[in-house]
């Protein structure tokens, strides 16, 4: 039988067949494919690469430039201090197309340097006649070089034109040097050691106080330890000359140094190291920067040396020079800064000094010619001591006085005659001294004279020290005396000296202008009186002009001083004349020819032949002239001028129209008096004028009721007054009582006691109304207007009128008065009314004044009493004839 291996189906239900095995639960496996690794290393690695691309950007920055010159995007490098620390990434124009702006990236390790202060700029080679510059740039192409600065971090900059001046090239010994001036030094100048180029400036700048300039230099490394504290820097630009009796000396240090300026230095070798930016002196050139010992000496005054390398001699060679002089402010005087060979350092003691060699030129022969042009030089005089650094120089006549015996002696005169330092002092033509010094000694000159040991003897107590010198001229009545020296003399004064007298010598005598003065001063106190008296200016006369008493000569002028105030003169008055001074003794001065124009002619008085010539001084006796000032007589100008010197006044005015100094005040028609001066009071608006009365009249005049005014011409159609003062306008006086008086005022009129009647008329207006205006009755003038002044209220115009004595019986209380000044004009449909006045009233104006008719008349007006000033009279007002008798 064959088994069917189908399994039977059942009709309902599911199919009935062999049993199928049941599904096992599979384990997911859950660990990461080693697929993945790979696509995860790349991740990472493209990670690292993003970091590190950003990390090594650094920062990103932007600099403006003027041009591009040289830039280039990736290439142009930017670095600092030869390092590179960033790259330019791009390059473009700026929207105005007038400058570029270059996107750099900055090196992580280098943003710090980033700060608002960074300053960049662009190097590309450079060649100038100083040197090449930037050469590493012609290598590897311009680059950008930054210096850091300070301030908050920043990434926008601005490039500089150039390298900052004050950043040394490279590296060394920066220091700097002083100057007065920069000269032909420029920044590249080169310093020389030697003539080896071992530096050169990079940077110069004022100083704080802006009087000096200081120049920046650095020094090349390897050269560094040639500068030391005692460097000697000195400026070797341009040309240098050298004009000498030798030729003419023409220098210069090279071409560079010719164009762009060099400085050269060397150091001695006791010199110790430097810090750096030590300051040194920059000296003008070689001969000023005193290489050597350095020494200092006190020069004496007017000592003429020149700061521009003045020699310092030992035995005809020269051992130094003067480098530099500069003033002593506290001990007030003059010191040198000099150098001196240092094989010549032996001679520097203690016991050294200098002696000032001076130009001497006269007829017998001539010393030093060549200080002339180059100024004076210093000799060295060695000595025993202790080494020494300091010294003293002297002059030939200050060591002539530190010899053992020598004399100094003092002189005094007026004036200093052409004496000066170095003068020679002689005894009968033999020199025997010389002047040390001529000064002005308050009043006086004052010359201090040396006399030498062995001629000291021969200045004695009655000594005279006169000039000797040129052509000496004596004119007198007794003739004409002309001494003519010695060529030697006619070039230059000398002083001389005769020995009279026995005892030791005075330590000061006056100096006489001429030997003939001399020798009449030794016979002057020989019979004579002194009389001192005071001038406000020295008149024309001179030592030996003659004083005369009524033309008689009776003494000479013995000398005359100037005072704080004026001159005072010594006269010498013989005793024979003596009693002719008395205490109203005035003196004048009497030299020349006095002119006195006037009027009345020209009055022509000549002096004696003598005082023509020299001068001369006048007395005599004047009551009533003030003749002293204190205790000494008075010198009046002239004769004329004491005479008129009277009592002084003061006079105040308003104003001092026609009056000047030397105006009259007269009394009827005499003068008694002179205006002295006039000064205006900016205060009160007033003149104050200083007059002078003439002592015969001060007496009466000077009292407390005198009354003074301007008197001044007046011109009118009524007539002409005060016609005396149309050429010159004067004060006229009135005398008065009382006590004694100085002070007055000035008035404009006379002082007139008025005894008429005195009325107040009110007006509207002034119109012509003025003081001077006439009252007109029956058009005859019977007094005038006095003052016109405004009301209290100023409601009303016062005019004060003064009627004539003769005439006030014509003023009743019922009296009109009305202006008559100018035309009356009427028009109407008839025509034209015109009514005048007088041409006086058109000119000067006028008020007019009637009484009413009618019997009895009103009562008199009395003076003070008011009426009203009409504009215009009535017709009826004109008419009236009535009939006032006189009372």
């Amino acid at each position: 039988m064959t088994k069917n291996n189908s399994p039977a189906q059942p009709p309902f239900g599911p199919p009935v067949g062999p049993q199928l095995p049941h599904p096992v639960n599979v384990k997911r496996d859950r660990q990461i494919s080693p697929l993945w690794i790979l696509p995860i290393l790349a991740l990472g690695l493209a990670a690292w690469l993003v970091f590190q691309a950003v990390s090594e950007a650094g920062q990103r920055i932007t600099i403006h430039f003027d041009d591009a010159a040289g830039l280039e995007a990736g290439r142009t490098m930017i670095r600092y201090q030869g390092l590179e620390v960033g790259i330019v990434r791009e390059v473009k124009l700026s929207e105005d197309l007038q400058s570029i702006y270059v996107t750099a990236d900055i090196y992580p390790e280098a943003v710090q340097v980033l700060r608002k202060g960074t300053r960049f700029w662009l190097v590309k080679p450079k060649a100038s006649i100083t040197g090449i510059s930037g050469l590493d740039a012609l290598v590897s192409g311009n680059y950008i070089a930054l210096l850091p600065g300070e301030g908050e971090p920043e990434s926008q900059f601005t490039a500089i034109d150039g390298q900052p001046a004050e950043m040394p090239v490279g590296n060394g010994l920066t220091i700097q040097l002083q100057a007065p001036d920069l000269g032909s030094v420029s920044v590249g100048a080169q310093v020389y050691y030697k003539k080896i180029p071992v530096g050169e400036v990079y940077n110069y700048s004022l100083s704080h106080s802006k009087k000096r300039v200081l120049i920046d230099v650095l020094i090349q490394p390897q050269y560094a330890n040639l500068v030391t504290n005692k460097s000697r820097f000195w400026n070797v630009s341009g040309v240098s000359a050298n004009l000498g009796f030798s030729g003419v000396d023409v220098q210069f240090e090279s071409l560079s140094a010719l164009i762009a300026g060099a400085i050269a230095f060397d150091s001695p070798d006791e010199g110790l190291p430097i810090q750096p930016n030590h300051l040194f002196r920059l000296y003008p050139d070689l001969n000023t920067a005193g290489r050597g010992i350095a020494i200092t000496i006190d020069l004496p005054e007017d000592n003429q040396i020149s700061a521009g390398g003045a020699p310092i001699v030992y035995r005809g060679l020269q051992i130094g020079q003067i480098s530099d002089l500069r003033l002593d402010r506290n001990q007030q005087r003059v010191v040198a800064h000099a150098a001196i060979e240092p094989s010549m350092s032996d001679l520097l003691t203690t016991g050294t000094s200098m002696r000032l060699e001076e130009a001497n030129l006269s007829l017998t022969g001539v010393k030093n010619l060549g200080n002339l042009i180059k100024g004076n030089f210093l000799t060295l005089m060695p000595g025993d001591g202790e080494p020494a650094r300091h010294f003293q120089a002297f002059t030939q006549a200050q060591l002539e006085e530190k010899r053992p015996g020598a004399r100094v002696i003092t002189l005094n005169a007026d004036q200093s005659y052409g004496i000066s330092r170095g003068t020679a002092v002689t005894h009968k033509g033999m020199p025997v001294g010389s002047v040390k010094q001529v000064r002005l000694d308050e009043t006086k000159v004052r010359f201090d004279l040396i006399i030498k040991p062995e001629y000291a003897s021969l200045v004695r107590s009655q000594s005279r020290f006169f000039i000797d010198g040129g052509i000496q001229a004596d004119i007198s009545a007794a003739g004409m005396h002309i001494s003519v020296p010695p060529a030697e003399q006619l070039i230059s004064n000398s002083i001389a000296f005769t020995s009279a007298g026995q005892g030791a010598p005075q330590q000061h005598y006056p100096l006489y202008k001429s030997r003939a003065l001399a020798d009449l001063a030794g016979n002057q106190q020989q019979g004579s009186a002194t009389v001192t008296i005071f001038a406000d200016t020295l008149p024309s006369v001179s030592e030996g002009s003659p004083v005369l008493y009524r033309n008689l000569p009776v003494g000479k002028v013995l000398s005359y001083a100037l005072t704080r105030d004026g001159v005072t003169l010594k006269l010498a008055i013989q005793n024979q004349y003596r009693h002719l001074i008395q205490s109203d003794t005035v003196f004048w001065d009497r030299s020349g020819v006095e002119v006195e124009a006037g009027l009345g002619g020209v009055n022509i008085k000549a002096s004696p032949l003598t005082t023509l010539i020299k001068g001369g001084i006048a007395f005599d006796s004047m009551p009533d002239v003030p003749n002293r000032v204190g205790k000494q007589f008075k010198l009046f100008p002239s004769l004329k001028d004491a005479k008129e010197f009277g009592t002084q006044i003061s006079l105040t005015a308003t104003h001092a129209k026609g009056i000047s100094p030397g105006t009259n005040i007269q009394y009827q028609g005499v003068t008694v008096g002179k205006i002295l001066t006039l000064t205006p009071d900016f205060k009160t608006g007033q003149i104050q004028i200083d007059a002078r009365l003439f002592p015969q009249f001060a007496e009466t005049l000077a009292r407390e009721n005198s009354h003074f005014w301007l008197v001044t011409p007046k011109v009118d159609l009524t007539g002409v007054q005060n016609l005396d003062s149309i050429l010159s306008s004067y004060i006229e006086v009135a005398p008065g009582d009382g006590n004694y008086r100085q002070t007055f005022t000035l008035s404009e009129q006379s002082e007139k006691t008025f005894n008429g009647l005195t009325v107040i008329l009110e007006s509207i207006a002034r119109a012509s109304v003025r003081p001077g205006t006439p009252l007109l009755f029956r058009d005859i003038q019977v007094g005038q207007v006095s003052k016109v002044t405004l009301g209290e209220l100023a409601d009303r115009v016062l005019i004060e009128a003064q009627i004539d004595p003769g005439y006030r019986h014509l003023v009743r209380s019922d009296s009109v008065f009305w202006n008559t000044s100018g035309l009356d004009v009427s028009l109407g449909l008839t025509g034209a009314n015109i009514q005048a006045g007088t041409i006086d009233t058109l000119l000067r104006g006028g008020i007019g004044l009637s009484t009413p008719e009618g019997q009895p008349l009103s009562a008199p007006a009395q003076t003070g009493d008011r009426f009203l000033l009409h504009e215009k009279a009535n017709p009826e007002w004109k008419k009236w004839r009535t009939a006032i008798p006189a009372e």
